[in-house]
């Protein structure tokens, strides 16, 4: 387990759940930061699709129309 800031972006259909170990690399285009969270890559990645579907059902204007997920 690390701690890691998340901060969710949008490219294309996809959401990008970017997790980095320090918040001065995530991307300038970030959508929603969700702070430092202790957590792996390998969770973010296995529990992307129902982080989508959570997005998607708190804010349908801005993660609605997305179809697929990755952690990067």
């Amino acid at each position: 387990m690390r701690i890691y800031h998340i901060g969710m972006s949008k490219r294309g259909k996809t959401l990008v759940i970017e997790a980095r170990r320090d918040v001065d690399y995530l991307s300038c285009e970030i959508y929603d930061y969700y702070g430092r969270r202790i957590t792996t890559k390998k969770q973010l990645h296995e529990n992307r699709y129902s982080i989508l579907n959570n997005l998607k059902a708190v804010k349908p204007e801005t993660y609605g129309d997305l179809r697929y997920a990755i952690v990067d």
